[in-house]
């Protein structure tokens, strides 16, 4: 008789998960926009950062630190690091509106609130509807960002607007195990240790494995942001204005 085929997921029973780190400080808390904010592209405020999507002018800007990063994100991203300058302009591309929200994809460009530049990108990618309500988050700081508590400050508001703005229930974050700052920040804003994901993605020539974390929207901020019993009747609106829309068209 043949083995039975090893699932790509080897994930620990509950009575195995790993418990959050101690944390004495509650995750930063982040502000909705304001309608002319949400008009210019905001999604969310936080105390350091807001997030936002991209729009044509920021071109420059965005090429210019992710050039300025390969060297620093070669460990972590496959391709990005190793990209040409053409290769950027196409990875900007796929930031701005509508191309941002596109096949069950949000990516925002991270901004510092002191001064407005472009730092780095946070997103959620493979949303799925009702009932899973479930997603996987990515994100990255440019070359001389790290340890200024930007990307702590953003990933909180990344969180509060996937639970509250956009009704999802589960968030997960596939970490490299070499890669103890990202382990260190959803350690401290909660997350729990779910097991290994073995082979997940190629990075520099070989499949790697990640460690999956996870936060659940009954449990960040004690539930309170919590939208997953809307889901059906957010979804169901959403359905009826999109008939509505193409019946005026």
């Amino acid at each position: 008789m043949p083995k039975p085929r090893e699932s790509r997921a080897h994930i620990a029973p509950a009575s195995e998960y790993s418990a959050p780190m101690p944390n004495d400080s509650i995750p930063p808390v982040s502000t909705k926009p304001s309608a002319r904010e949400k008009s210019d592209g905001v999604a969310r405020i936080g105390t350091k950062t807001l997030l936002r999507f991209a729009n044509d002018a920021d071109g420059r800007d965005f090429i210019a630190m992710l050039s300025r990063s390969r060297e620093h994100l070669a460990p972590w991203m496959p391709r990005t690091a190793r990209g040409t300058e053409p290769g950027f302009a196409t990875r900007f591309k796929r930031m701005l509106r509508p191309q941002a929200e596109e096949g069950g994809r949000v990516r925002l460009l991270v901004c510092a609130r002191d001064d407005g530049r472009i730092v780095g990108v946070v997103s959620l990618g493979g949303i799925s509807h009702w009932p899973g309500l479930d997603c996987h988050t990515g994100y990255w700081l440019g070359e001389g960002e790290p340890g200024k508590g930007l990307m702590r400050d953003a990933l909180s508001a990344l969180m509060d607007h996937a639970f509250e703005d956009r009704s999802i229930h589960r968030v997960a974050a596939n970490i490299l195990p070499t890669n103890r700052r990202s382990l260190a920040l959803v350690r401290a804003l909660g997350f729990i240790r779910e097991g290994v994901l073995r082979g997940l993605i190629e990075i520099d020539g070989a499949w790697r494995d990640h460690d999956c974390w996870s936060m659940l929207s009954t449990e960040w901020r004690g539930g309170k942001l919590d939208r997953s019993a809307d889901a059906p009747k957010t979804r169901a609106g959403n359905t009826a204005s999109a008939v509505a829309r193409r019946r005026r068209s």
